[in-house]
């Protein structure tokens, strides 16, 4: 029982630093990462469970080149998390990987985007990005709406 509960201790660690590397990366990178739907795919595959590139390769009909490119990526963000290792019958070992994520909703109107990121930890950050404003104006909305934190959700 105590291999269990370390493993789950590990890899709620794991999901952790992610969510720490998420928050310190810029908002035009998580949100040029995020509106890609190969990006949302392996999210929502891996949101429950975690899996190896091969699985996510398979599930969703992609290269495994290109997996591995997008799940690298998505790590380097903070968007994924390794968290463990699994045993392959053709190369042995493999990580497995899980999203960082719980629910990202996108709204858009006029010329205006907004991202809200629940992460597993109950953390919300919100982007916003008015795309008829200046770079200065942009930056500035930015500083001052986002990302912001809320408390977690609680149950009922």
């Amino acid at each position: 029982m105590f291999k269990t509960e370390s493993f789950e201790e590990d890899h709620e660690l794991r999901i952790l630093g992610a969510i720490n590397l998420a928050s310190h990366i810029q908002d035009k990178e998580l949100a040029h990462c995020l509106i890609n739907p190969q990006v949302l795919a392996i999210l929502s595959l891996t949101g429950r469970k975690a899996l190896t590139i091969h699985e996510i390769s398979e599930a969703l009909e992609m290269t495994l080149a290109t997996s591995y490119k997008l799940v690298e990526r998505m790590t380097e963000l903070g968007l994924m998390a390794r968290t463990g290792i699994a045993r392959t019958s053709a190369r042995g070992r493999a990580g497995k990987y899980t999203s960082s994520m719980k629910k990202v909703t996108f709204s858009m109107s006029d010329s205006r985007m907004e991202a809200t990121i629940i992460w597993k930890n109950g953390q919300v950050d919100c982007f916003q990005r008015d795309f008829m404003a200046t770079e200065q104006q942009d930056s500035e909305m930015l500083e001052a709406t986002g990302p912001y934190q809320v408390a977690p959700e609680r149950a009922a």
